[in-house]
């Protein structure tokens, strides 16, 4: 009996503890919706600016906008409502993980707002990183720059061409056409694209692929290639003869940049050689000191080597024209510009491939084009003719380096191409490659 009492009286308790415990649980939650409730009717509403670019993320709104010509970081910030105080704070966090003087017109930026007023601020630095300002609560400002997390895989592009190398490479892959302006560079050395490929001539990339959230997100570095051309092959290998700094060069140690561009224009069309020719305005047979390149007017023309500028000027039969002496015997010749890119006079150093002026029509000419000169111990030269030696080949201490790292690379470059071997061995291989090659790339 006294045990059945004793139960009984156990069994009670529990119960009562327990709805203790529930009526005491529903009322602190009660409370908290309540006071809530009254900071959400009590605090003052938070004015955000009105744009027509704004959508909801989340709990947030956010601005994506991209900067003007003549912004910086406080124009952006002062253009929405961000209290004054609260820029400058951001200007000085802003400041210390960033060169803001480097914001650049046309690059992206966000700005998230929530309840309070500012969240975050976003700026892309370039595809790689962004800044990125952010409020931690109290109005205290924190930031950090982020490294975009992208995972890296080694492909291999390939084609025929079969039309333009634009075309060719966009069939070939999704997105690749972007590459054919990076090809052309790599090679206009050794192969002029508008007047030397041909149909049938073919090219092997390898690249690195990046890719966000597991979307492709774009190309990185090209490793290696292979162009074939008119049955030649030009290979070329990327290669660090110190560490953060490469370039690339052919698999004997040429390094691919040579002392002189082939041609001063993005594009070569020749409409007269050089030697004797018959006038186009005089009307008689006279030697022809340059090549005359035919293109728009307007068309940028690049310094063809490194040099000083060694005389500007206009005359009734160069029209406008720069010369540049490179300081081992050689001087360049570039006429009938239309005009002088700013800041282009005698005694400016110039470096290969920099803009010095604009194709023009001025002097004795009969259309647009640049004639090109090139001068050696004073003699004018045919150009076309020119074996420019390479700039920069490896060092002799860095050769059995150089040698190892492109084998490797050209071997993954054969392995990317084996049809037997399976996509996800092929990465592999490529990690453990790339990862023996190391700084060398």
């Amino acid at each position: 009996m006294d045990t059945a009492i004793r139960s009984f009286r156990r069994k009670r308790f529990i119960l009562m503890l327990t709805a203790i415990f529930v009526i005491l649980f529903f009322a602190i939650r009660i409370g908290r919706n309540r006071t809530a409730d009254t900071a959400g009717e009590n605090s003052a509403p938070v004015l955000l600016p009105v744009h027509n670019n704004f959508y909801a993320a989340d709990d947030r709104l956010s601005f994506r906008g991209k900067v003007n010509k003549g912004e910086n970081l406080y124009v952006i910030l002062s253009k929405e409502k961000i209290d004054n105080s609260l820029v400058k704070k951001i200007l000085s966090k802003a400041g210390e993980l960033y060169n803001t003087g480097k914001i650049r017109a046309g690059n992206s930026y966000l700005i998230n707002y929530d309840v309070n007023g500012f969240h975050s601020f976003r700026y892309d630095i370039d595809k790689n990183r962004y800044l990125y300002i952010f409020r931690t609560g109290n109005r205290m400002i924190s930031g950090k720059i982020v490294v975009i997390p992208y995972k890296i895989r080694i492909g291999i592009i390939s084609g025929c061409i079969n039309g333009s190398l634009y075309e060719t490479l966009a069939s070939a892959e999704e997105g690749g056409g972007v590459l054919s302006e990076r090809l052309a560079l790599l090679y206009e050395y050794d192969i002029d694209f508008n007047r030397d490929i041909r149909k049938g001539d073919s090219f092997r990339i390898l690249i690195e692929k990046k890719y966000l959230k597991g979307k492709f997100s774009g190309f990185g570095r090209i490793l290696a290639s292979e162009f074939i051309n008119r049955g030649k092959k030009t290979n070329v290998v990327r290669f660090a003869s110190e560490p953060g700094k490469s370039s690339y060069f052919h698999p004997d140690g040429r390094a691919v940049k040579k002392m002189f561009l082939r041609c001063p224009l993005p594009f070569m069309r020749i409409t007269s050689r050089f030697g004797f020719r018959r006038h186009p305005v005089l009307g008689f047979s006279a030697a022809h000191k340059g090549v005359d390149l035919g293109a728009p007017r307007g068309t940028i023309v690049r310094v063809t080597a490194d040099g000083r500028v060694f005389g500007t000027g206009y005359d009734r039969v160069r029209g406008r024209y720069i010369i540049v002496s490179h300081g081992n015997r050689y001087r360049t010749h570039y006429y009938h510009l239309s005009g002088i890119k700013k800041g282009i006079r005698r005694g400016k150093l110039v470096s290969q491939g920099n803009i010095i002026g604009y194709v023009g029509t001025t002097g004795r000419s009969t259309g647009p084009h640049l004639h090109y000169g090139l001068q050696r111990n004073g003699r004018f030269i045919n150009p076309l003719l020119l074996n420019s030696p390479s700039r920069n080949p490896v060092k002799k201490m860095d050769k059995k380096r150089f040698n190892r790292s492109s084998g490797a690379i050209f071997a993954l470059m054969n392995i990317g191409e084996d049809s037997i071997l399976n996509d996800l061995l092929k990465q592999i291989i490529f990690k453990v490659v790339l990862y023996l090659v190391g700084d060398n790339i």
